[in-house]
């Protein structure tokens, strides 16, 4: 689901999470909106009837800047919201300066158990056909890592 509005943020939500994605190039202007856009999501949800739960909501500052001063604190439900410098967003965990360096350790390490798993399976003089450990390797280790979620899909 994604919500456009001319208030200055952007809202993209799937299942039970979340994104508000404001821009802007003063600190204290991105604040105000971003506080704005709390408030507009927070009606919002009481009108659909469901709960925002200030304990799970994070602020993450995504800038090349060195101080994010002005930026918070923002507040939901009569409560600060914590600020991160990083979280966890269906399943990628893109970090505050843009860097992808955790979610590309994370994914280094779940390829090399598998493949390892894989590899004691199919042991030298014993173990799994080449065709069936051919089909471990394109079913199993290389889908799930080379999937690009967030790219709108295929373009011809």
């Amino acid at each position: 689901m994604t919500i456009k509005n001319d208030l200055g943020f952007s809202t993209f939500g799937y299942a039970d999470d979340i994104v508000i994605i404001v821009q802007g190039k003063f600190a204290h202007t991105v604040r105000e909106i971003m506080q704005n856009a709390l408030n507009v999501v927070a009606m919002g949800a009481v009108i659909k009837r469901l709960n925002i739960s200030p304990h799970k909501t994070v602020m993450v500052p995504f800038t090349n800047r060195r101080k994010t001063e002005g930026l918070g604190p923002l507040k939901l439900h009569g409560k600060d919201l914590k600020m991160l410098g990083e979280v966890k967003y269906l399943g990628v965990i893109p970090h505050s300066r843009l860097t992808w360096n955790q979610l590309l350790q994370k994914i280094i390490r779940k390829t090399q158990t598998t493949f390892a798993l894989v590899r004691r399976t199919c042991g030298r003089k014993w173990g799994l056909r080449h065709n069936m450990v051919h089909w471990l390797y394109t079913r199993v280790l290389d889908p799930p890592y080379f999937m690009v979620p967030w790219s709108g899909g295929p373009r011809s």
